[in-house]
């Protein structure tokens, strides 16, 4: 009997130790489970708050635990699904200037703050809240322009898209660094891109065509975007833009969905070229108008050819497409026969249209001919469809289809040697060397 005692006193603590062990375990474990104001946080601060904050354009802010909370279960989705934060140009994380991904370890650690409850963590540990500038990040702008007055934008459940043209007209050539966008309402403005608009475009009285609206087909070129989180691409010394005499601006802008009406006023701030332009930049179009996508089609596929005429620094990328949009790849075929897809949008979305700006300007070979690939969704699948019965040919409405590419660079042995002194030219270029 008393061994039998010993024996199971034995076995008691012997099972001590193991919940002991076990307890002492998952202390260790909570001592650095991933809380939000330690872990969270930081990641939020710099991937999420530029739209998720009060006075941003998401739905709800991710600031304070008490507002990211109860939306733990679909952060943790959307953001394993890599729909969040929203960027869809693949490439290792940083190829691109201000790329908002998500690594795979701020993946893993929000997963397992969810995973584990979502706690709160020690007040303590919280980073010192983001200060959001509302003034120009590159400075005051030299020129000035907004729309000619606010506009009303009505409730909607749908998107509403707006073409404004600016009143200023450039009275003669002016070299630009950069083009800044301002919305006047953040919580409105879903996306901007700025047009140069020709002198034979025909300005509307009210200064703004509402409505389903191509730019490009009467002339215009893009020459900025703007999304949340984007910054106006500011080009580096020595290179510019030239905007002819006679030209002006206009902007296209996507409203998105509102319960109740809103009023924005939207700015551009122009940043002048000073000093020695040595470089225009340029443009390399991709394009197609004989688009015929069949109904039902879920892989209707078209590509442009182009091909480099100089050997070229390429500074940044722009895909455009409508709602049947799928994917897009621009592929090079070098002169010594290697071929590379140098950009890949392997899920488009016309919701979310950004300048893929290289963080590293990548230099190409004279004669390096590109396809650009775009590939289309026609069924019912495509939750952006609005007809899948319908064939869908080329068109200014949204319900139509574009195929275009732009590839932004500079000559490489290009040197205007012209100077330069706000944004206007002061000294004639080199000869044979005119812009």
């Amino acid at each position: 009997m008393k061994k039998l005692f010993l024996l199971t006193l034995t076995a008691a603590f012997g099972l001590a130790f193991v919940l002991f062990t076990s307890v002492s375990g998952n202390n260790g474990k909570d001592k650095a489970a991933v809380t939000f104001t330690k872990h969270i946080a930081p990641i939020f601060q710099k991937r999420c708050e530029e739209c998720h904050r009060t006075g941003g354009m998401a739905p709800m802010s991710l600031v304070k635990y008490e507002e990211a909370r109860p939306w733990a279960r679909a952060i943790k989705e959307k953001t394993i699904k890599r729909e969040m934060p929203p960027f869809h140009a693949i490439g290792a994380v940083g190829r691109y200037h201000n790329d908002p991904r998500l690594t795979d370890e701020e993946i893993a650690t929000i997963s397992r703050w969810v995973d584990s409850g979502a706690p709160r963590g020690d007040v303590k540990d919280l980073p010192a809240p983001r200060i959001w500038k509302t003034a120009w990040k590159n400075g005051e702008p030299d020129l000035l322009i907004k729309v000619q007055k606010p506009y009303l934008i009505k409730p909607s459940q749908k998107d509403q898209y707006v073409f404004f043209v600016f009143d200023y007209v450039f009275p003669e050539d002016t070299w630009i660094r950069s083009v800044d966008t301002h919305p006047g309402n953040l919580k409105a403005v879903h996306h901007a891109n700025t047009h140069l608009i020709p002198p034979n475009f025909k300005v509307p009285e009210d200064g703004y065509i509402a409505g389903d609206f191509d730019p490009g087909a009467r002339g215009t070129i893009m020459i900025a975007g703007w999304a949340p989180g984007v910054d106006g691409v500011m080009l580096p010394e020595g290179t510019a833009v030239r905007i002819p005499k006679g030209m002006r601006l206009g902007i296209q802008i996507h409203y998105a969905p509102a319960e109740q009406e809103r009023v924005d006023q939207t700015q551009i701030g122009l940043y002048f070229a000073d000093g020695i332009v040595k470089k225009n930049l340029r443009v390399l179009f991709g394009d197609r108008k004989d688009v015929a996508i069949p109904p039902g089609e879920e892989n209707y596929s078209l590509t442009a050819k182009q091909t480099f005429n100089t050997d070229a620094v390429i500074r940044f990328f722009h895909v455009h497409m409508h709602l049947r949009g799928k994917s897009y790849v621009m592929r090079f075929t070098y002169p010594d026969g290697r071929v590379e897809d140098v950009l890949t949008v392997p899920r488009y979305d016309f919701n979310w249209q950004r300048v893929y700006m290289l963080s590293e300007p990548m230099r190409v070979p004279k004669g390096t001919s590109v396809e650009f690939i775009g590939t289309y969704d026609n069924s019912a699948k495509n939750r952006f469809n609005p007809d899948p019965t319908k064939e869908v040919h080329w068109g200014e409405k949204t319900t139509d289809e574009m195929m275009q590419g732009r590839i932004f660079y500079e000559s490489a042995d290009e040197n205007l040697n012209l100077a330069v002194k706000k944004g206007h030219t002061v000294s004639a270029p080199t000869a044979g060397k005119q812009p």
